[in-house]
């Protein structure tokens, strides 16, 4: 019997939260029509990795709105060389609050789930180096927290041509501990926009992954990408 209170006082505890969470989702929504509607939305990024394991491709787009609301999405379809296809989006309504710093609106889609989830972003650039911080929260009935670092490095090596180095970590924790994360790892070259190079994708799963139990994954390769 108090286990059943217990279940239905934390249903009832959820229900703002679910109920947040599908204003949210509506909201980033709605503004994606609106932005469709009104201004021309463009690619930022687009890479093709084939690796050993499987092959994916990482779209990235956005628009603004004003001078302080914007649009980013990314798409990263895959597929194993079974014929098996995996596919993760996100689309962010992202505001400014100061520079570098942005509030984010998020809508996610992955395993056939659309997840809404809040969070703040931090960037910031120089000639040759990039940094972008993004911690995020779910806003479903069982939330985990995310962190994204991705971190770049573009020195010219001669006249146009540029090194193209970079790191990106995502890991999430919930309440079980550690969930997931996944490095994506890049060094190759850039030209007026295109760029090629080897990439490597780590993913871990658990708190103790390992090769032996399936828990650690790797994907290695090359990639091309091009830039707009």
């Amino acid at each position: 019997m108090d286990e059943t209170r217990k279940v239905e006082t934390r249903a009832k505890a959820l229900k703002p939260l679910r109920k947040f969470g599908k204003m949210l989702v509506g909201s980033v929504l709605a503004a994606g029509i609106m932005l469709a509607a009104s201004k021309p939305s463009r690619a930022s990024s687009v890479e093709l990795m084939a690796g050993n394991e499987r092959s994916t491709l990482d779209l990235k787009a956005s628009a603004p709105v004003n001078d302080k609301l914007g649009v980013f999405m990314r798409a990263r379809p895959s597929v194993d060389y079974k014929g098996v296809i995996s596919s993760y989006g996100l689309a962010d309504l992202v505001l400014n609050l100061s520079n570098g710093l942005d509030a984010i609106s998020e809508v996610r889609a992955f395993g056939g789930n659309v997840v809404p989830r809040a969070g703040m972003r931090y960037s910031a650039k120089t000639e040759n180096v990039s940094l972008c911080t993004v911690a995020t929260i779910g806003l479903d009935s069982k939330p985990y927290f995310e962190s994204l670092t991705l971190l770049g490095y573009f020195p010219t090596i001669y006249k146009t041509l540029k090194l193209f180095a970079q790191v990106e970590n995502i890991s999430d924790v919930s309440a079980t501990g550690h969930d997931s994360s996944k490095q994506r790892i890049r060094l190759g070259v850039e030209q007026g926009g295109w760029g090629a190079g080897a990439a490597v994708d780590l993913t871990e799963t658990g708190n103790s992954p390992t090769i032996a139990n399936g828990t650690f994954d790797w994907n290695a390769g090359g990639y091309v990408s091009r830039k707009f």
